[in-house]
């Protein structure tokens, strides 16, 4: 569609998320309950919800002008050098933090190390989704494995199906829940949008609608995970109140008219909910804790 940009939303997991994030930009996707194609309040855009793995490839061909998918599945799918990265998300279902591919094995297995699995005869079975790049990273560090592509339902493969798997987690609950064990980190993805290479270089307004659209994800990202913390304090406890802000939050101090110092600072909102009672055992007379709608810079 030359007059419109085509966005591909992932289903599953990351939509609910995904469709926040973009609300929270001014851009709103709407449609019918069993709806795959999106209508949105900007008639510039259009919109369709697909599994998160044939997203990367449908960018790659030119089908979908961009969309949003895992570092994953565009690696396992297309390889990240054949579609333009537009911003590097991190967020999945449940944090702001990126997603691991783990090794896993059962519980009761004699399994303890990633070396262990080399001196196994016949070769070690594995069941997972990300197939190409378990079989990549298994055949770097020498281990014989028969890599089976599981459609689901994973966790459940081992000790019948297979001797381990290679699954997604975020908390390694479903793991722990299921009796698995992890072995080794495969695979660590972050949610990417990506547009087609060819589309970037030669539609000028679609480039500048994507800039644009990147732009706005990544402010609106930012203020989802941060949060707004005021702090007043007595003059003399400035220095106190100063030295406990995190070296990775931001900012400002200002006197106030009588013997006190105001602090806004923009931080981590679970490192903000840990601080609270740090400060307030350290000199903060008054605290506030704020939502950010949009953070740039």
């Amino acid at each position: 569609m030359d007059d419109k940009l085509t966005i591909g939303i992932p289903k599953g997991s990351l939509q609910e998320k995904t469709l926040a994030l973009f609300a929270g930009t001014g851009l709103s996707f709407y449609g019918l309950d069993r709806s795959l194609w999106l209508g949105s309040n900007d008639s510039e855009v259009q919109a369709v919800l697909l599994k998160p793995q044939e997203i990367p490839l449908y960018v790659q061909k030119g089908n979908l002008d961009c969309g949003l998918s895992g570092l994953d599945w565009i690696e396992e799918t297309v390889g990240k050098d054949a579609v333009r990265v537009m911003a590097d998300l991190c967020y999945s279902k449940r944090s702001f933090r990126p997603v691991r591919w783990v090794l896993a094995v059962a519980e009761s297995s004699p399994w303890k190390t990633v070396e262990d699995l080399k001196h196994i005869t016949p070769p070690v079975r594995i069941s997972t989704e990300l197939r190409n790049i378990t079989e990549n990273w298994l055949a770097e560090r020498g281990i014989r494995a028969e890599v089976d592509l599981s459609y689901g339902a994973t966790e459940a493969k081992p000790p019948l199906f297979a001797d381990g798997i290679v699954d997604c987690t975020e908390t390694g609950a479903s793991l722990r829940a299921n009796r698995l064990r992890i072995l080794d980190t495969v695979f660590q993805s972050t949610t990417q949008f990506i547009a087609n290479r060819d589309i970037c270089k030669k539609n000028g307004w679609k480039r500048t609608k994507l800039d644009s659209i990147a732009l706005l994800l990544k402010s609106c990202l930012i203020a989802n995970s941060n949060v707004s913390m005021r702090i007043q304090t007595l003059g003399s406890e400035a220095e106190i109140v100063e030295a406990l802000i995190p070296s990775d939050a931001r900012f400002s101090v200002w006197n106030g008219q009588h013997d006190d110092v105001l602090f806004e600072i923009i931080m981590d909102q679970g490192k903000a909910r840990k601080l609270v009672p740090v400060f307030a055992r350290n000199g903060a007379i008054r605290i506030s804790v704020s939502p950010i709608d949009m953070l740039y810079g």
